[in-house]
């Protein structure tokens, strides 16, 4: 599914939400442990029920390659391949960083092994590290987040540092933008996106007004601490321009009840909550 086909979902009335699959084994509630000897199945059984259980409400799912990995390629092809079964844009949660040559065989095991639809990337190699990923993406009609900022982990380190006159993430922001300027695809946005979270909502709105053509991702929303109105900054005037990337508030619900019922209540008071403020 190419960018402009999620966007023009999100238009027609589905919620601008990314289902985040990130769930090892050890996490899993104990229906999906219970008599099974392969951790993989149990893992791929479980993000199968997610993507069943909302998949008619959610338009996009993004696979944590990483968290998955130890469960063998297979389990993280099945959620992409299955997730695009039912749909969905699916997006290969991986945070690329590498060499030229690194890069371009990492380019080559999303877009065609996994064959994902977008890739997440982290752009500390510089253009040498990104320019594979650009270059078959829009070859192949895929698209590409550029990680900025992060909501996790200590990004005071590196993403925050003052280089020049603004912060390194703000950086990052200015040059995936130009690297997407001619690659703005039929509904007004580049496939060239960027991934922010962790930062304020004013500072969301300062970078959907200085990058109008370029998609944000959003992360660090879990329905709680963190709501629709704290990171409507990212969209524009037409409620367009952002995704919203949620994980465990979804796939870990609270309460008591049959598991994938309380993953559609979860769901439903996402998206709720997500289409009242967009």
């Amino acid at each position: 599914m190419e960018l402009s086909e999620l966007i023009t979902k999100i238009i027609t009335g589905a919620s601008p939400c990314v289902l985040g699959l990130d769930m090892g084994y050890s996490e899993l509630p104990a229906e999906y442990m219970r008599g099974r000897a392969d951790k993989g199945e149990a893992v791929r059984e479980f993000n199968r029920m997610l993507i069943n259980t909302v998949s008619d409400i959610i338009p996009a799912i993004s696979v944590n390659v990483g968290a998955l990995m130890p469960y063998g390629i297979e389990t993280v092809a099945d959620a992409v391949s299955y997730a695009k079964e039912k749909g969905l844009f699916a997006i290969a949660d991986a945070k690329c960083a590498g060499d030229p040559v690194s890069a371009e065989g990492m380019a080559e095991f999303v877009f065609d092994t996994l064959g994902a639809d977008c890739v997440t990337v982290c752009p500390y190699y510089g253009m040498a590290g990104l320019s594979p990923f650009f270059e078959k993406s829009k070859k192949e009609k895929k698209t590409v987040f550029v990680v900025a900022h992060s909501d996790t982990g200590t990004p005071q380190d590196v993403q925050e540092l003052v280089a020049g006159v603004r912060a390194v993430y703000r950086a990052v922001c200015e040059k995936a933008s130009r690297c997407g300027e001619k690659r703005v695809n039929s509904m007004g946005y580049s496939d060239i996106g960027i991934m922010v979270g962790g930062v304020p909502n004013g500072v969301l709105s300062d970078i959907r007004r200085a990058h109008k053509k370029t998609m944000m991702m959003i992360t660090g929303y879990d329905g709680v601490r963190t709501r629709a109105h704290d990171i409507n900054g990212a969209f524009d005037m037409r409620g367009l321009g952002g995704l919203v990337y949620v994980s465990r508030a979804i796939s870990e619900p609270d309460g008591r009840g049959a598991y994938s019922e309380r993953v559609r209540k979860a769901a439903e008071e996402t998206v709720h909550d997500l289409k009242v403020c967009f």
